[in-house]
């Protein structure tokens, strides 16, 4: 099937735009500097920098209308995008009336998207929040000038569903509610709350426009917490140039309005935000971030975790995104790693503890822990084949350590926790738009280096632990899980007032 200039009209609104055929594409959509020959591309008409070299070659070589003689009416501008089409008629062959019907059908879309949208009878309840309440803050989903520099060689991608063995054919597991929406929670000390946990290794590329597959918005989760390593940018690039503000703003877009990111956290490569409902508005309270380094000498941040802390009326949480030693044989500096991160971190307050992860209520440990499975590149291979994961997953370092004696020195922290049953394949490593795992000279041992763990809690209730195999922009695969965790609301009437009885004045004067 040849590729072939298709004429379609240039629309000004970016809803129209939106709107268009194309734009509502199921499969992925990459920014990316590598493009598999043979998809269906879209482009920011607008932005030079942004365009392939197929699409820039369709522009230069199309000729241009003549201008109109005096007297005759302009016709409608049109630009081109490059797609699929099983004959070859050039765009300047297309008759006048198929180009007003183009026009015609993009202006019925654009008075569809025009009009208003009604809101829910108890969204205004909801917007009236009590003095001090998280809800009066500046909401990050309004849109967020991008301070980092452009990629080179950005180009959207569409990418296909896979069809290999390591990677299942059926759609992402996602656990769904009765109620699609999240409910208010009432006033007792056991309030059932969604959570959803996500995190990947991006390997440097930038996320897929359409989060859909992974971060779900349907159905709604009451707090969303996304942990990434290497997003936009490699380890050595992000040492440089770290912002994750152009991520942060489409993670506030894909959520929508009702969603507020009241905490997020950034070292180098390494990134967590957290996004609560409005339904916790009120609730949410004295968030707090920081960041422990693993890396060269402990200092420098290649290596280590992000946290985000905060609390939901009476009860406290903690999320840890780290990004672990690397290599096969380096699981021992992983144990220490987590060792540091959880002593050391700024966030702790008790000595008498082993670690903050001991200071909160509820506490979720995640990201690229690159743990490895011992076994042979061929053991493996053949047992993915067969869908024989168990097998893999005897072979799992991390697993023996869940399992072991908190007591022992040389688990660490590591029995503290717990983790779904794994009934998915290995996320790393791929080789890139593709479901093979690494075909280089090095031949990695395929295995799950990104986890999501919790320390073991009764009021937490795991409901979903999947990775997502259609998102192939990186050498890792994005790992997702979804909880309900209680949390004490009772007698809830706002933070509490800080004690200022014995605090004295005091007065400094410059001249």
């Amino acid at each position: 099937m040849a590729a072939a200039a298709v004429a379609q009209p240039v629309i000004e609104s970016s809803e129209v735009k939106s709107a268009l055929p194309g734009a509502q594409e199921e499969h992925a959509v990459y920014v990316d500097d590598e493009v598999p020959s043979g998809w269906i591309t879209e482009h920011d008409h607008d932005d030079a920098s942004q365009r392939s070299p197929s699409l820039e070659s369709v522009r230069d070589k199309t000729r241009k209308a003549p201008a109109p003689a005096a007297g005759e009416t302009q016709p409608p501008q049109y630009d081109y995008v490059v797609q699929a089409q099983p004959d070859e008629t050039p765009p300047d062959r297309q008759t006048q009336a198929e180009l007003e019907d183009a026009g015609e059908k993009a202006r019925e879309v654009h008075v569809e998207a025009s009009r208003p949208r009604q809101q829910s009878p108890d969204r205004k309840a909801m917007q009236e929040l009590p003095p001090g309440a998280i809800g009066q803050a500046a909401s990050p989903g309004s849109e967020v000038e991008d301070a980092s520099p452009p990629s080179e060689g950005e180009s959207p991608v569409a990418i296909p569903e896979p069809t290999s063995p390591a990677s299942p054919s059926s759609k992402t597991a996602f656990h769904r509610w009765e109620e699609a929406e999240v409910a208010s929670l009432g006033g007792g000390s056991k309030q059932a709350v969604r959570l959803f946990c996500g995190v990947w290794n991006l390997h440097g590329k930038k996320a897929p426009a359409n989060l859909n597959q992974w971060v779900p918005t349907s159905p709604r989760h009451h707090i969303y917490v996304v942990g990434t390593c290497e997003c936009e940018r490699t380890i050595e690039k992000s040492l440089i140039w770290s912002s994750k503000a152009r991520w942060e703003s489409q993670m506030c877009r894909h959520l929508g309005e009702d969603f507020r990111m009241i905490g997020s956290h950034n070292m180098s490569a390494i990134h967590v935000m957290v996004f609560i409902h409005r339904s916790l508005w009120r609730y949410c309270w004295e968030a707090r971030t920081c960041q422990v380094a693993t890396g060269f000498a402990n200092l420098v941040g290649n290596k280590g975790g992000t946290q985000v802390s905060f609390r939901v009326g009476n009860t406290t949480m903690l999320f840890v995104n780290a990004h672990l030693a690397a290599h096969a044989n380096k699981m021992k500096e992983r144990t220490q790693n987590l060792h540091r991160i959880l002593a050391d971190s700024p966030l702790r307050s008790r000595k008498d503890l082993k670690g903050v992860h001991e200071e909160y209520d509820r506490v979720f440990v995640m990201g690229d822990l690159n743990t490895r499975v011992d076994a042979s590149r061929a053991q493996v291979d053949e047992w993915i084949m067969e869908k024989q994961f168990d097998k893999c997953l005897a072979k799992d370092q991390l697993l023996p350590l869940l399992k072991g004696d908190p007591g022992s020195g040389s688990a660490g922290f590591w029995p503290d926790f717990e983790e779904a049953e794994i009934n998915f394949p290995p996320t790393y490593k791929f080789d890139k738009h593709s479901d093979i795992y690494d075909s280089s000279k090095k031949q990695r041992v395929p295995s799950w280096t990104d986890r999501i763990l919790w320390r073991r809690d009764p009021h937490i209730k795991s409901l979903a632990y999947d990775s997502v195999p259609f998102l192939q922009c990186s050498d890792h695969r994005p790992v997702f899980a979804q909880f309900e965790v209680m949390v004490d609301v009772e007698d809830w009437s706002g933070p509490p007032i800080p004690d200022q009885s014995g605090r004295k004045s005091s007065v400094c004067c410059v001249q």
